[in-house]
């Protein structure tokens, strides 16, 4: 006879658990994004990784009597370094602008949006990225890879990440 006493099954129990995950609905899969710049109408670019932009304060560390350690919330850390990964951009349009937008020291502003099968563009789904710049790394080429399709990469520097866009604020310096 085993020795575990809470071991009998408890199906309504699960039942439950099941009913209360269902009444969430669907959770979001981050599959892909589309990346589209504010007066560059005509570009928009898929991107099949990516980050959703942080959302941060700094750290800051106090110690009290006797060496007592504490941290607390300080500033708001707005400034983000983001990966991101394009479907092949490598000729044509695509590509010119992205050169352009590092070779001419750009900035610009982005919109990524979060795309799928269950999604529509909204201030949940999107981040509006302000005053950007871009390094698009070196990507690798083989003979190889023919059956892979090119991946270009590189970090997106935001100096704005507008989490709540359509809330209005009143400050002054």
């Amino acid at each position: 006879m085993a020795n575990i006493s809470i071991g009998a099954g408890n199906v309504p129990r699960l039942k439950t658990g099941y009913k209360k995950l269902l009444g969430l609905g669907e959770g979001v899969t981050g599959e892909e994004f589309l990346m589209s710049f504010e007066g560059n109408t005509d570009i928009t670019f898929l991107v099949q990784t990516s980050q959703i932009p942080g959302l941060q304060r700094d750290n800051v560390e106090s110690r009290g009597p006797l060496g007592v350690m504490f941290n607390q919330q300080g500033v708001y850390k707005n400034a983000q370094d983001i990966n991101v990964s394009f479907k092949e951009v490598v000729s044509g349009k695509a590509y010119q602008f992205l050169k352009d937008w590092v070779v001419n020291k750009k900035y610009l502003t982005v919109k990524l949006t979060l795309v799928g099968e269950n999604y529509d563009s909204n201030a949940y789904t999107s981040w509006i990225l302000e005053d950007c710049w871009i390094e698009i790394e070196a990507a690798d080429l083989s003979v190889e890879d023919s059956t892979s399709v090119l991946r270009p990469s590189g970090t997106l520097h935001a100096n704005w990440v507008n989490h709540e866009e359509n809330k209005a604020v009143e400050i002054s310096l």
